[in-house]
């Protein structure tokens, strides 16, 4: 049986590659200071899970935020903070998924 991502849980899903980072982090193209700012991020975040027992618990946490600081950015700001947590969790059902394309939303 093929794959879905909307019925895969979290844990399941391949790691995210170089192409993935590369379209995530387009938008910085002309920001060069929030790039860097994102980059500091992501060194505390790794320097987290190499300490020894790794600190999962803060970049969890430092995750939530960075998810719940992306949704005014997105054009989900509009609708339903639910349904943006569903479709970048992956578990949005599919006459939410339809609904979404009829109102034009794009994902």
């Amino acid at each position: 049986m093929p794959e879905n991502d909307n019925t895969e849980q979290a844990s399941e899903r391949p790691p995210l590659d170089t192409e993935d980072w590369e379209l995530a982090f387009v938008a910085y193209k002309d920001n060069k200071s929030a790039a860097l700012n994102m980059g500091f991020c992501l060194m505390v975040m790794k320097g987290y899970l190499a300490y020894d027992p790794p600190k999962i618990e803060a970049v969890l946490k430092g995750l939530d935020h960075a998810i719940l600081a992306l949704y005014p950015y997105t054009q989900f700001h509009d609708v339903c903070h639910e349904m943006y947590i569903k479709v970048i969790d992956g578990s949005l059902t599919l006459e939410e998924e339809e609904k979404l394309k009829k109102l034009g939303f794009k994902f």
